[in-house]
């Protein structure tokens, strides 16, 4: 099996939100919330979009990879950095 990794493109966010909700619909609890949380991340000042990618197979996304800065925080921080 040969994968393709290429930069994630605009045009790959809804493919890429429908495919995260088919992979994680029902599993951990009723519905999911995973496509959501990947399309907050996207408008996020931590994303890194020089490590979005996208993973096809017979031109056919298959799997997606990304990155965010780490944050730090205390549990006695009323802050995270």
């Amino acid at each position: 099996m040969i994968l393709l990794f290429a930069p994630k493109r605009e045009n790959d966010y809804r493919e890429v939100e429908n495919l995260v909700r088919e992979s994680f619909w029902n599993v951990y609890a009723p519905g999911c919330t995973e496509h959501f949380v990947l399309k907050r991340l996207r408008d996020c000042a931590d994303f890194v979009p020089e490590l979005d990618f996208v993973m096809e197979r017979t031109a056919k996304l298959s799997a997606r990879m990304f990155s965010s800065k780490p944050t730090f925080c205390s549990t006695t921080a009323q802050s995270c950095r």
